[in-house]
């Protein structure tokens, strides 16, 4: 599963693609380390935090939640990425992720 539930809300795993041709999530991709991760589609260039700005925002609008409680806690500047979405409805989050794995969303 690409998220954890932790006491400040959802964990997100995610693998970001940048300079797509178009923005969105892709379901998920098993990772070299055997972790399943949420694949993102973003425009942005990986350059001066654009691709982990339009990340969180994307992520935001997916989930329904305000763009501030989004943020990468780990791996900035890589490709495979932790957000941290922070919530009091995060086991409802988590079954839309479950629900993107299966259905992409723009």
């Amino acid at each position: 599963m690409p998220a954890q539930l932790v006491d400040e809300g959802l964990r997100l795993f995610v693998r970001v693609q940048p300079k797509a041709s178009r923005a969105g999530f892709d379901g998920g991709r098993e990772g070299a380390d055997g972790r399943v991760r949420l694949v993102a589609k973003v425009r942005a260039a990986p350059d001066k935090g654009a691709a982990n700005t339009e990340l969180c925002a994307l992520t935001a609008k997916v989930l329904g939640v305000p763009k501030s409680s989004v943020s990468v806690i780990a791996g900035s500047t890589q490709r495979e990425k932790t957000l941290l979405v922070r919530t009091d409805e995060s086991k409802q989050l988590l079954d839309v992720v479950s629900t993107m794995l299966q259905d992409p969303r723009p």
